[in-house]
């Protein structure tokens, strides 16, 4: 009889370790996917910026190795 209350405290113990586990393990999923979701917005806005520095370039003046443009800066004045 005495065996019972430590079984039932023991798999008490168990269930708490197993949520707080689980738990965690949730939140360690939500920070790597916010992480990689941060990654890819600013990756996105790289790229549209480089983009527009692209299409503002003068046609043939666009240095692909460098990624910028060598000509003169568009829309420079006299």
């Amino acid at each position: 009889m005495t065996s019972t209350p430590r079984i039932l405290g023991a798999f008490g113990i168990l269930l708490i370790l197993v949520f707080i586990g689980g738990w965690s393990w949730k939140q360690a999923d939500d920070e790597a996917r916010l992480s990689i979701e941060r990654q890819n917005n600013e990756a996105g806005d790289a790229s549209d910026r480089a983009r527009g520095d692209f299409d503002v370039c003068p046609h043939g003046l666009w240095d692909f190795g460098a990624e910028k443009c060598i000509g003169a800066a568009a829309g420079g004045g006299d």
